[in-house]
């Protein structure tokens, strides 16, 4: 199999350090999978993209088997830690073909790995296995570069989520009309967390639909729907409940009303809403540098 290097600098955004993802100590010794077997996919079939998610707390299958259809991406995703949209996108986009579309791509993998490992051990092993089946190397340089920051505007209108650490609905949360995405049957059998993005209208009217999600998240879901990336120096912790109704983006004209479409804009919308602001901000900006990657080696 023929094998090809290359070197890729892709624009993003440092966040703070809860953004980024902080992933625990490397170990002492090296962590591998006991056996990894790496197969072509089938496409649009995702099989275990929830745990590979960075922001998600969900803890591995007991028993060390792992089956997942996913694409690459998500394997440098998890296994780098890039918790913020842009890191992602770029991530996404500096792969080459035929890892950089939606369509092709996809891979099915199952691996196996001794006891019960947990999270971060997973992670270890999953960017060992890219190391060693695809030779994938790649770092992250600091550069000075325009942002987003989110900060604090109206304190008190962003409530905090009432549950305790695992995703749970708040008491204040009665019926589906407010989240309609976190009930049965969206996912058949359990309460859904995090940002969901609805279209309400059919003139582009959206709605962000946030449950029990940290400040991080939702800078994350604005970056996806702004042209710079979103951080978070609003200083707040914690897990917050929000829903947050905008109109799609309007080109500039001299009698534009901020609200034509029944929904402020995003950036009023935020304001209103949720009691944040969008300020525009110089700050470091990370580059990642796909240093080396080649087809993977066969099974």
């Amino acid at each position: 199999m023929k094998s090809f290097c290359f070197a890729i600098l892709s624009a993003c955004v440092v966040l703070p350090p809860t953004a980024v993802g902080q992933s625990a100590p490397a170990p002492a010794h090296r962590l591998e999978f006991d056996a990894v077997s790496i197969r072509p996919g089938r496409k649009f079939v995702v099989i275990g993209g929830d745990f590979l998610d960075p922001v998600s707390k969900m803890a591995p299958p007991r028993g060390g088997l792992f089956s997942w259809n996913v694409q690459l991406v998500n394997l440098i995703d998890f296994a780098y830690d890039l918790r913020s949209y842009q890191l992602r996108k770029e991530a996404f986009e500096g792969l080459p073909k035929p890892y950089n579309t939606m369509q092709d791509g996809w891979l099915a993998i199952e691996a196996r790995a001794e006891g019960n490992p947990n999270r971060d051990d997973v992670r270890q092993m999953v960017r060992a296995m890219l190391e060693d089946r695809f030779h994938f190397a790649a770092h992250i340089e600091k550069r000075d570069g325009d942002v987003l920051a989110l900060i604090v505007d109206k304190p008190g209108l962003l409530k905090s989520h009432t549950g305790g650490d695992t995703c749970t609905l708040p008491s204040s949360v009665t019926d589906n009309k407010r989240y309609p995405h976190a009930y049965p049957p969206y996912d058949g059998w359990a309460i859904r967390c995090g940002v969901f993005n609805r279209e309400l209208s059919h003139s582009g009217e959206r709605r962000l639909e946030m449950l029990d999600v940290t400040i991080d998240q939702i800078a994350n879901a604005l970056s996806a729907m702004e042209p710079a990336t979103v951080v978070d120096l609003t200083g707040l912790q914690g897990h917050y409940d929000a829903v947050l109704d905008f109109a799609p983006p309007m080109p500039p004209r001299a009698d534009a009303v901020d609200d034509a479409v029944g929904a402020p804009q995003l950036p009023t919308a935020i304001e209103k809403q949720l009691g944040l602001k969008l300020v525009k901000q110089r700050a470091q900006v990370d580059i990642f540098v796909i240093d080396h990657i080649q087809p993977p080696t066969e099974n």
